[in-house]
């Protein structure tokens, strides 16, 4: 099977799409994938064309983007374009090249700690895999709002439920994708909870290890077995490092109030981080893609990003 993964990036989210992609090369052993990225500013798309990246495809906004589009970068911010381009770029891919069997999304604050083919395994026959927040029980009201999904990890198997369920959150997105809940919506993300009940062939992924994140990370014991990261009995898939910001060279900031700092997973990434920062200031002298929210700043907690 030959996988595709989608990334889309703004210039304060390159560090961390890099870093999503090495670990990708890193982990993923039983298939073969390219990575695709899309780059909503010219920042992004001018160091990654220079990084040229081992099996990626690096795309400029202005390829993909029609009149409409368009003006929807106009009309929303950073964030909500960005997730409004989900559905697009998905769907791009898909028919752009013929060849890739199964495209999938990935924010890029997520980092592999182990390799994602099982995910793909455990439901062959899905054509839509759908990734649960799995809420702890204190915040499982968060569900009312910003919905049972997780859109930060998508996949579509190419087949006619998928290209029919891309098109429809496209067009919905297009209509409506703002960073707050709004009469039953809230972002790209809420209408991921319509999916299994309009089209066939949506799964939740049940794989164990996937989407650990600071909303449910006190579910679970972490461990190091094997020269690799565990949760309780598992192998760690994927991390979602959701909320961390990196405020400059030299420190990190978690925004979430349930974040916290867990070394055997938070010290290699920024160890990752450090050496992705330093390595493209090597080639682009003064680029910082450092920011964080004016809202968060109050509730983050600080920490050195040399560990």
């Amino acid at each position: 099977m030959n996988n595709g993964f989608c990334v889309i990036l703004t210039k304060d989210r390159l560090y961390q799409g890099i870093a999503l992609y090495r670990s990708l090369i890193h982990n993923v052993k039983a298939m073969k994938f390219n990575m695709y990225i899309l780059c909503i500013d010219e920042d992004a798309y001018s160091i990654l064309k220079q990084l040229n990246l081992v099996d990626t495809t690096v795309f400029h906004i202005s390829e993909i983007a029609e009149e409409s589009l368009i003006q929807k970068k106009i009309e929303r911010r950073a964030n909500e374009f960005c997730w409004t381009m989900k559905p697009v770029f998905l769907q791009f891919i898909l028919d752009r090249y013929p060849h890739i069997d199964r495209v999938t999304y990935l924010d890029a604050d997520l980092c592999f700690f182990s390799d994602p083919a099982a995910i793909f395994f455990d439901a062959p026959h899905a054509d839509i895999l759908l990734t649960i927040h799995d809420f702890v029980d204190h915040l499982r009201h968060a569900e009312n709002d910003c919905g049972r999904y997780n859109s930060g990890f998508i996949s579509f198997r190419r087949s006619p439920t998928s290209e029919n369920c891309l098109r429809w959150w496209k067009e919905n997105c297009l209509i409506w994708c703002y960073d707050r809940t709004e009469n039953g919506k809230f972002g790209d993300q809420k209408y991921l909870d319509l999916m299994p009940h309009i089209f066939s062939g949506v799964s939740e992924i049940k794989t164990p290890g996937v989407n650990i994140a600071p909303w449910n990370q006190s579910k679970f014991k972490f461990s190091i077995q094997n020269s690799s990261v565990y949760v309780n009995n598992s192998p760690l898939i994927f991390y979602h490092f959701c909320g961390l910001r990196i405020v400059n060279s030299a420190q990190i900031a978690l925004t979430l109030t349930e974040s916290s700092l867990i070394s055997i997973i938070h010290t290699p990434y920024f160890h990752i981080l450090n050496d992705i920062i330093n390595s493209i200031s090597a080639i682009r002298p003064g680029f910082q893609g450092y920011f964080i929210e004016e809202g968060r700043v109050a509730v983050a907690k600080y920490y050195p990003l040399k560990m």
